[in-house]
């Protein structure tokens, strides 16, 4: 299966791409600012989640492995991934009550968490990491675990459907 590239390096290489007849006109010293700001920072990327209310938002985060996921606005709230539906090897997060946390993601694959207070709600989200190798086998593994503990797990069956939809539109199943 070949990686498809992210929308973010799909940006970079249009922005690249639409500079390139600009360059002549532009001198050295601007060239090589914009291919700086086009190839972004060398460090990894910080994406921000927010609980707003017993949600999240975004419910969807997709980076590359290496990349940071904080957490704000966890008054009430934490962050707890779901054992049954992490990849294998992924270190398990389990924050405490009330605490903004930030998480660096090293393994590829979909991530699910949820806050445990307001499962019973829904309130989850999930972590996509890098180009997961066969996410609709991913996600069929992930519901069909629902069937083992539905009383736990239940309420990420939504999650999935909506995940699964959001993975359709960006060409990722």
């Amino acid at each position: 299966m070949s990686a498809r590239p992210t929308l973010q390096a799909r940006r970079r290489a249009v922005l690249t791409l639409a500079a390139v007849p600009c360059l002549p006109l532009l001198g050295l010293s601007a060239v090589s600012t914009i291919l700086a700001t086009v190839s972004g920072p060398a460090r990894a990327a910080d994406t921000t989640v927010q609980a707003v209310g017993v949600k999240f938002e975004p419910m969807f985060v997709y980076i590359e492995p290496g990349e940071t996921v904080s957490w704000e606005g966890m008054a009430g709230h934490n962050v707890e991934t779901i054992g049954a539906m992490v990849p294998e090897g992924a270190e398990p997060v389990n924050s405490e009550l009330g605490d903004n946390v930030s998480v660096t993601f090293d393994t590829p694959g979909i991530h699910v968490y949820k806050c445990t207070p307001h499962w019973g709600t829904r309130m989850g989200g999930v972590i996509v990491v890098g180009t997961p190798e066969d996410a609709a086998a991913t996600l069929e593994a992930y519901t069909a675990a629902i069937e083992t503990d539905r009383a736990g797990l239940l309420p990420a069956k939504g999650l999935l459907k909506k995940l699964a939809k959001d993975m359709e539109e960006r060409s990722m199943l």
